[in-house]
């Protein structure tokens, strides 16, 4: 997109903030005119830019997830304090340098300006989302503030401006490294862009601190010239990126930019190592004129490192009860849900698909144990009368009531009953012979006649009746379980043939061995009319 167009989808707000930058920017360009000695407004401008870049960060964040926000809050306030650094130079050290390498009040805020950006930098993923990290942070940040005062104001430092170049020339490199190794550990695309924009702008900020300040040692270098402008070449950047950069959440995001490797993931858990690094490292410069100050900060930086530490160990752990606590409810949710795709809606008896799959089971359970398998048919009687005369509504109230009565009667534990389709049932006896599944079927039959269903088709009383097909199978025989169902509403359609209201039994007789099975029937009960 054109940079027209960005301007074109700017905000009021965006609006203005750009106008300032831009505006503050060719003000100072139009300093450098001949004659003019414009070096105290020359580095107020220099510092309000940061300011208004500072400006631009506060209002990305309010747009930003509420874990994107406490990164881009160190990084306004560390703007915040370089900026003061200048208005300090102007007001109070009126130092005419073009880079400041005396040991005055406005180092201060230049020094300490790099942990907010450090914090910047190190925040990741998991210490964002910890609220009590924060407070933490703001404990090093507060107390590198008092070790820098002390080694600024407290320790006298030998070729005092030789020694600054190198402390700025070794502060930038570090922000700068650290920025560009943040580059492989982003999460979310908010995350990318910011990091990518930080990376930008301190390398951007690294060769200009270096020029200026070997320029000031080498050639005593003056403030007042129009190199004072690439001071805001970074911040200038920076404030265009913050306004521009889109907030969306692309889809390849969410899955992470890359698989992440090992070292990826060591990197991204070392990263909040870098405030306390920097800090140590401040208490590391004062232990020749200073130990007992050294000595405990870097007592007070292991117990604030062990409590951050402690913090995201907690927050893990947390996350990982509530983890097992989210999959034991998905286990349940599943497990119902499995269920409910075994039941029948209507009556709520197994269905035909649950039942397919307990057979084949039970199939296999009786080969091993050579035992009998017998399968029921049934079938309500009239049932297309029932639903003409009575109305569909009426014939599901009866396959209720029949799927009611057919459960109540069964008695072992491992029986079937499923809805076969429309008004046919099933049963599944496991361990039954034929015998006995025949006289399970009439006990059925019988229970469902004296269950008093009013059927005006039916030429029984008036009253809804049930035929039954039962078919059984020994273990050795070859036949699979389809061939048993089929056996069953074979047996069935004899039921219904002899009169309904009866029961049907087909056993199967072994010919020879390992030979397919004849099938006889027989009746079991005649049918009994008005």
């Amino acid at each position: 997109m054109s940079i027209e167009a960005k301007l074109r989808q700017f905000t009021l707000i965006q609006r203005l903030l750009m106008g300032a930058l831009l505006g503050l920017t060719a003000l100072h360009a139009l300093l450098f005119a001949p004659g003019w000695q414009p070096v105290p407004v020359s580095r107020l401008l220099t510092a309000a830019l940061p300011l208004v870049v500072a400006l631009c960060g506060l209002w990305r964040m309010s747009k930003v997830s509420a874990r994107e926000r406490p990164s881009w809050l160190w990084l306004s306030l560390a703007l915040a304090l370089w900026a003061s650094g200048q208005i300090v130079e102007v007001l109070v050290s009126r130092s005419p340098a073009a880079s400041n390498l005396t040991a005055d009040p406005s180092e201060f805020f230049y020094i300490l300006a790099a942990f907010p950006l450090l914090l910047a930098i190190s925040s990741t993923a998991e210490t964002e989302s910890i609220a009590s990290l924060f407070s933490l942070n703001l404990l090093q940040s507060l107390l590198a503030a008092g070790l820098t005062f002390v080694l600024l104001f407290r320790t006298p430092l030998p070729s005092q401006k030789a020694s600054m170049e190198i402390l700025y020339a070794v502060e930038c490199g570090f922000l700068a490294i650290a920025a560009t190794l943040r580059l492989v550990t982003w999460s979310t695309a908010e995350e990318r862009r910011r990091v990518r924009m930080l990376c930008g702008v301190l390398w951007l900020y690294l060769p200009i601190e270096l020029g200026m300040d070997y320029a000031t040692l080498r050639w005593n270098l003056r403030a007042g010239t129009p190199l004072d402008l690439l001071w805001s070449v970074p911040f200038l950047f920076a404030g265009w990126r913050a306004l521009t950069l889109p907030f969306d959440e692309p889809p390849e995001a969410a899955k992470r930019h890359r698989i992440r490797r090992k070292i990826f993931l060591l990197i991204e858990s070392l990263c909040p190592l870098l405030i306390t690094l920097g800090v140590f490292a401040l208490a590391a410069m004062l232990v020749p004129r200073h130990p007992a100050i050294a000595l405990a900060a870097m007592l007070l930086l292991l117990l604030i490192q062990g409590l951050h530490s402690g913090l995201i160990q907690l927050n893990y752990l947390l996350s990982q009860r509530q983890l097992l606590r989210q999959e034991e409810k998905l286990k349940e949710t599943n497990l119902v849900l499995e269920r409910l795709s075994w039941l029948d809606p209507l009556t709520g008896i197994s269905n035909r698909r649950h039942f397919t799959t307990a057979l084949d089971a039970e199939w296999k359970r009786a080969t091993r144990r050579r035992a009998p398998l017998a399968i029921l048919m049934i079938d309500v009687d009239y049932f297309k009368s029932v639903n003409d005369l009575h109305g569909h509504s009426y014939g599901d109230a009866c396959l209720v009531r029949v799927a009611n009565v057919l459960r109540e009667e069964l008695r072992g534990a491992a029986d079937l009953l499923a809805r076969f389709g429309g008004e046919e049932f099933i049963l599944m006896l496991p361990e039954t012979s034929s015998e006995d599944a025949a006289a399970v079927a009439e006990r059925l039959r019988c229970a469902t006649a004296q269950a008093a269903i009013v059927n005006r088709a039916s030429h029984f009383h008036q009253r809804l009746t049930i035929s039954i097909g039962v078919a059984s199978s020994q273990p050795g025989i070859v036949m699979k379980p389809e061939l048993l169902i089929d056996a069953a509403d074979r047996a069935l359609y004899d039921a219904k043939r002899r009169g309904r209201n009866c029961v049907s039994l087909w056993h199967a007789e072994s010919e020879a061995e390992g030979t397919p099975a004849s099938l006889h029937s027989r009746g079991v009960a005649a049918p009994h009319r008005t």
